[in-house]
Parts: C-alpha cells; sequence; structure tokens
C-alpha cells in the first residue's frame, strides 16, 4: 500500500484530505507544522507528500532539502497547495522540484487524477533507471537519438523533468526535434496513457472560420457563424494526457493570456459557452526562438514566460553533435532499407553506407538540423545503388548545400609535402568552423594526431 504524509495545520483541511487519501488506497500519516513533519520523516518514507505552503513555522517549500530520494535518482512526488492566487509561490516551487500545486479550496477531482499517477514504490523509477541502462549506451532515448555529451545532457533534463506535472518549454532551432523531445517526455510520464495532442501555433490560418481560441478551447453550437456543432477544443482532447503547443510565441498576446488563465485556474470556457469546464492536461511548450529574446521582443509574454521556464530544455543544433552525425544517418538508412522491405521494393541485401558518404555528413554545417540530414539522406539514398557514396545527388542548388562543398586549395607544383599538409590542415578547420574533432574526420586522422600536427605548425611558425 502507498503511503502519503499530509503537512496541514488547518484541521478541517487535514481531515479531508486524509479521508480521500485512505479511500484511494494510501496510508497517511499527518503532520500541522514543519517541525512535526520532519520528525515524521524520520520514521518512514513517504510515497508521496502533500504539503501547504504556509505553515506556522515557515514555508512548505522549506521541507524539500529534507526529502528523501528514491533510488535510482528518483524525485518524490510533492503536491504543494496552495491559497494564493497569484502563481508566483507555485513557480517557485516548481523549480525546486515539486510535482504539481493545488489552489485551495483543493479541487477534489484533480487531487484524486493527480493521485492515480502516483507510482507504487520504485515503479516508475526503476523503468527510467532500465531505459538509462540499455538504450543510452547505443544512443536511443526513447525517440530521441544520440549520445554525444550534449544530447546526454538533454536526457538528464528530461528524466528529471518528465515524471513532474509542471509545464515544460523547449527551445531549438528549426529541425532540432522538439516534438521528438516532447513525446518523449509524455512517454516517460505518467500520463503515457492519455493521449499526446500536438498542434503548431503558426499554421492558425488567419480568416479561417475555426479562431485560435476555438481552435485551443472549443466552441458550443452556434457561437459563431457556420459552427452548426459543438466542437471540443485542444484543451478538451488533451484531457488526462499531454498537449504540445509548437511555435507558441506565434499565438497574439491575448490567446497567450487565455492559455496562462486556464493553466492557473485550471479551468477554460468553450468560445460561446457560459460554464467553466476543468481541465487536466499538461503543457509542453516549444520555441524557436530563445525565450528570453521572444520575452524580449514582444513575441512571448512575460507571466507565460514565467510559469514555462520553471522547465525548459535547449535542444543543441546538429553542428554541436558532431558524435552525433554519423550515428543518425546510419538509422535513418536502416530505418530507409526497413521500410523498403517491408513494401517489397528490395528483394537484395539492403543498402549500405560508404566511409566518404559519412564523411560527407560530418562535414556539412546543416542549417536544418536533423531534419535537413534525414531529408538528403532520403535523397541520397534513392539515388544510390547497393553502396550510398555521396550527399551531393543534387549539386545544382540543392537544400543544404553548404559546408565543404565549394572550399578547395591550389598547389603549386613543387610545394613541399609538409607545406601542403599545413595548408590542407588550415583549409579544413576553416570550412568547419575551427571544430578539430570534425576537421580530424575529414582529414582521416585522429583528433590527437591533428592535434600534434597544430602543435608543430606553431612550433615552426613561432
Amino acid at each position: 500500500m502507498p503511503h502519503a504524509l499530509i503537512v496541514e495545520d488547518d484541521p478541517n483541511s487535514l481531515s479531508g484530505l486524509s479521508a480521500i487519501l485512505t479511500a484511494d488506497g494510501f496510508s497517511v500519516d499527518t503532520a500541522t507544522t514543519l517541525a512535526e513533519a520532519r520528525s515524521a520523516l524520520t520514521r518512514f518514507i513517504p510515497d508521496v507528500v502533500l504539503i501547504d505552503l504556509n505553515l506556522p513555522d515557515g514555508s512548505g517549500l522549506d521541507l524539500l532539502p529534507n526529502l528523501p530520494s528514491q533510488p535510482p535518482d528518483g524525485a518524490l512526488p510533492v503536491i504543494v497547495m496552495t491559497g494564493n492566487a497569484t502563481v508566483e509561490s507555485a513557480i517557485e516551487g516548481l523549480r525546486h522540484g515539486i510535482w504539481d500545486y493545488l489552489l485551495k479550496p483543493v479541487n477534489i477531482p484533480r487531487l484524486r487524477r493527480l493521485l492515480a499517477r502516483i507510482p507504487r514504490p520504485y515503479e516508475l523509477t526503476e523503468e527510467v533507471s532500465a531505459l538509462r541502462q540499455t538504450l543510452r549506451e547505443l544512443g536511443h532515448f526513447g525517440y530521441m537519438l544520440g549520445r554525444s555529451v550534449a544530447m546526454q545532457h538533454v536526457y538528464d533534463l528530461i528524466e528529471h523533468t518528465a515524471p513532474t506535472e509542471a509545464a515544460v518549454m523547449i527551445c531549438g532551432e528549426a529541425g532540432t526535434g522538439k516534438k521528438i523531445a516532447a513525446r518523449t517526455i509524455h512517454d516517460l510520464s505518467r500520463r503515457r496513457k492519455g493521449p499526446f495532442v500536438t498542434f503548431d501555433c503558426s499554421a492558425a490560418r488567419d480568416g479561417s472560420p475555426r479562431s485560435m481560441e476555438s481552435i485551443l478551447f472549443g466552441h458550443e453550437r452556434n457561437a459563431y457563424a457556420g459552427a452548426e456543432n459543438r466542437e471540443p477544443g485542444l484543451l478538451e482532447q488533451a484531457g488526462g494526457g499531454t498537449l504540445f503547443l509548437d511555435q507558441i510565441d506565434s499565438l497574439h498576446a491575448a490567446q497567450q493570456e487565455a492559455l496562462l488563465r486556464s493553466i492557473d485556474s485550471q479551468t477554460f470556457m468553450r468560445v460561446g459557452g457560459s460554464n467553466r469546464i476543468m481541465t487536466d492536461f499538461r503543457l509542453i511548450a516549444a520555441s524557436r526562438m530563445p525565450v528570453r529574446e521572444a520575452v524580449a521582443s514582444g513575441a512571448l509574454r512575460e507571466d507565460l514566460f514565467q510559469r514555462l521556464s520553471a522547465s525548459s530544455i535547449m535542444l543543441p543544433p546538429l553542428r554541436e553533435r558532431d558524435d552525433d552525425i554519423a550515428l543518425i544517418s546510419e538509422a535513418f538508412v536502416d530505418e530507409l532499407n526497413r521500410e523498403n522491405h517491408i513494401a517489397g521494393i528490395t528483394s537484395g541485401s539492403p543498402k549500405r553506407i560508404s566511409p566518404a558518404f559519412l564523411r560527407e555528413c560530418i562535414g556539412n554545417e546543416w542549417p536544418g538540423n536533423v531534419r535537413e540530414l534525414r531529408e538528403r539522406v532520403r535523397r541520397a539514398y534513392h539515388a544510390s545503388g547497393e553502396t550510398i557514396e555521396t550527399l551531393r545527388v543534387d549539386e545544382q542548388g540543392g537544400i543544404g548545400e553548404r559546408g565543404l562543398n565549394s572550399r578547395s586549395v591550389q598547389v603549386t607544383v613543387g610545394t613541399a609535402l609538409a607545406d601542403v599538409e599545413d595548408m590542407l590542415i588550415r583549409a579544413t578547420l576553416e570550412a568547419v568552423g575551427g571544430t578539430r574533432h570534425r576537421a580530424a574526420t575529414l582529414l582521416g586522422i585522429s583528433p590527437k594526431t591533428l592535434y600534434n600536427k597544430l602543435q608543430r605548425m606553431k612550433l615552426e611558425s613561432s
């Protein structure tokens, strides 16, 4: 039986919460002050803590450092209860790692939905640990690919964030995989059995019969001309699950404000409706623009930014993931081989990749990131025979023709070989923006060898 600790100084609230958790299958211990709560934690490790933000001897957040962690690396679910109408304290709590917060008077159905997602001891943490051990070594994390240091950091953030109910902000250039990251968060969360609803806010068509407000919140019958039936909005569709809003900074300020109100009040109203409806979704938002830049430019409201920034993830561009480019290219080719086999297009051996092809992949700058890499690999795959030799199947103005394709080194006959080598090394480093690992790969030598050669060149020029 899972065990709960309730820290609440109001006797009526304490009694009511105890009855609810007992009815939902929890054993319950109670405390009315931080001192009593700390004493209780020396006797047992709860599976969930419900704590009032304002207690006689301090803030409920002061208890967080005293809470044990559930190994391996799993955070103890903490639900903070607050009677404040403002959200500053809730945001502060989210930054401290709490699972979720409830406004007083506590909404009982919402509390019960939260309790239903409390894992039995070690259920979720064992699942995450197994995922880390078996897949990270292979460069796979959910639907995500990569074993570079930059991506390992992203995986750490996702593991920390996914089990909570906090809203999440994902930033990254176009093509870095923000939707895939959001899906991974959903799949590792306690909402993974619920729907994963996605919407690109930049795709809302101006002049459409259905307004953005209707898309978000739904509408009642006859709410506007052409609204012949009641239609659910994204918030309803995502009930019990996760709502992913890409390019959230494309929403107008009034729409952002309405969305924030629905998150804070945990209710919304359909367009043309008069009754408020309870919400039960987790918001994951994304932006191509760094969030502080979006706020400074006025594209993103400051208050919405504050809510989302409590849990934020920055996806690195592909050019900062040298170790992953070859892995991702090979994975895309494997995927295409499987698709062709299933479709019966090929009956022979699967297509292979040449070393020259991988060197080209690593040497490109990839301004369109993983999305561009996937498209270029797909085109090269369909244009090749049994072995994929080159990306350059469309030299005449193909997308992404940046990188090394137009660079060359002119050598005069009779130039000493050592000087030719120095010229080639300098040109290659310049072409890849000074990235030594990438330059070494293109030159066909190890990073250590390249380092030694650069040291020699430095000594000879001094």
